[in-house]
């Protein structure tokens, strides 16, 4: 078989409705392509490049590192090509839908207010939002775009700040009425505290004043796995929380919650960014006009 006879993009965007769909039958539906066809596919991909791609089982498969790599390129590959496609028609404007995963706070405080222009903007692109505190694989998943809260950790993700916010912490009037404002940090032993429960939150209070220093490890926490869910925890004079400033700004300012403790803290910047899959030169027409509707319509400050 030569080189020309060789379908590399079908056996490409076939690989990779593999990866995001799941498996061989789903491809097949999908295709209209038998499962046995998709298979051999993949076998004969397998075998052209010299690399296994997938370690199957009875009921599943998982992506080797060879596969990892060869998904990610490919993805941004065909991307270029549906971009090359669209340059030479009459239709210039991105298109496409964009998946992306974010926080319930980040969505509710900076998202949601700026959608419907984005829409206005780009009208061609389809928004498909999952909204979760969760750090998720972005492979696994099949998202575009997700935005990180805190440090960063060492991955092959490309990053874009966002920008940063303060925490503080809060409760309710009516919290305070009932069971009196914590002047020292170590009295927050005595109180009721809310917290989130997924694994990558610090599970220690730290607090700095003038040359002394304190960390607690908390017991007697109500924990959730929203951060948004902790504001109306708060809100209801459930307990006291450590929120960013953007969640609170409002229920301070109408003196629904009040800050405790401000002496004690640190003012630890937590910072914003959005993450992708690739190489900054090499994004989608579609992400990348995202990802600039981001930078200059939803920054954290």
């Amino acid at each position: 078989m030569s080189y020309f006879d060789i379908n590399r993009s079908g056996e490409l965007a076939i690989f990779i409705r593999v990866v995001e769909l799941g498996s061989f039958s789903a491809v097949a539906r999908a295709c209209d392509m038998t499962p046995s066809a998709v298979s051999k596919l993949i076998s004969r991909l397998e075998k052209r490049l010299g690399v296994r791609l997938l370690n199957r089982s009875t009921r599943q498969f998982q992506l080797t590192s060879e596969g990892c790599q060869f998904y990610e390129q490919g993805v941004h590959i065909l991307n270029n090509l549906d971009e090359l496609e669209q340059s030479v028609t009459s239709n210039h404007m991105p298109q496409g839908r964009i998946r992306i995963h974010t926080s319930l706070s980040y969505w509710t405080h900076f998202l949601l207010p700026y959608i419907s222009l984005f829409n206005e903007c780009y009208p061609q692109i389809e928004l498909e939002a999952h909204l979760s505190d969760e750090v998720i694989n972005l492979v696994e998943q099949r998202i575009d775009i997700a935005i990180r809260t805190g440090p960063l950790k060492s991955s092959n993700l490309v990053a874009r700040s966002l920008g940063s916010t303060q925490k503080h912490y809060v409760c309710s009037p009516t919290y305070i009425e009932k069971n009196g404002c914590p002047q020292h940090p170590e009295q927050l032993y005595e109180h009721q505290l809310l917290d989130v429960s997924y694994q990558r939150q610090n599970k220690t209070w730290l607090f700095k004043k003038d040359d002394q220093e304190i960390t607690l490890a908390p017991t007697k926490i109500l924990r959730v796995n929203h951060g948004e869910a902790i504001l109306q925890l708060a809100l209801a004079g459930a307990g006291i929380a450590q929120l960013n400033q953007f969640q609170v700004k409002k229920a301070l300012e109408q003196k629904q919650l009040v800050k405790i403790l401000e002496d004690w803290n640190i003012k630890a910047s937590e910072e914003f960014h959005a993450v992708w899959i690739g190489h900054d030169k090499y994004v989608p027409k579609r992400v990348r006009a995202f990802l600039d509707f981001l930078v200059e319509h939803t920054k954290v400050s």
